[in-house]
């Protein structure tokens, strides 16, 4: 059996080997390649439109309880959800 996590964009539940992982380092969001860095993650689907509802939302703040820089990234983390799909 596989595990199961869910996305912070559209809420619904996927298998953790198609999600990415995305924790906060020095309150700055980095993807985390390895699925392993220490700390809270928050998953997210390889979708633009995963990752532009969870920023409307502002699910990332939310769900790692930590304020998070996201402006900056955002450009990096759309472009490495756009070569994994």
């Amino acid at each position: 059996m596989n595990p199961v996590r869910t996305c912070v964009g559209c809420r619904q539940h996927g298998n953790r080997a198609d999600l990415v992982r995305l924790v906060s380092i020095h309150g700055l969001l980095s993807v985390d390649f390895a699925k392993n860095l220490p700390g809270r993650g928050v998953w997210l689907h390889s979708s633009l439109s995963c990752l532009e509802t969870a920023i409307e939302r502002s699910a990332f703040s939310r769900a790692l309880k930590a304020k998070v820089q996201i402006p900056e990234q955002v450009k990096d983390l759309a472009k490495f959800i756009e070569q994994a799909e």
